[in-house]
């Protein structure tokens, strides 16, 4: 493990917490398994080196823009996936 920022810990508690409280909510679409999964993946992102971290700023940008105007619930099955479909061929670019 590398030397732990102390900003970068408070950001990973912060959203650690939030990701927790959507879990724990009544009705919550997240299950418990879902919520650790992110959770680990924060873990993990606190341990890599900054130096290291590769600039996802496009892609982030472009993630936004696919879904910041999008309301999810009236898409059709279709709509759905195929829109999923295109946010994973983002993520793994």
């Amino acid at each position: 493990m590398t030397q732990l920022d102390p900003n970068t810990c408070r950001r990973a508690l912060r959203d650690i917490g939030e990701i927790a409280a959507v879990a724990m909510l009544d009705g919550s679409q997240m299950s418990g398994q879902e919520a650790l999964q992110i959770i680990a993946a924060i873990d993990e992102w606190v341990d890599e080196d900054p130096l290291e971290r590769a600039d996802c700023s496009d892609r982030i940008h472009g993630l936004h823009a696919m879904t910041a105007t999008t309301d999810f619930e009236p898409l059709s099955d279709g709509e759905a996936t195929r829109l999923f479909s295109e946010v994973r061929q983002v993520l793994r670019s």
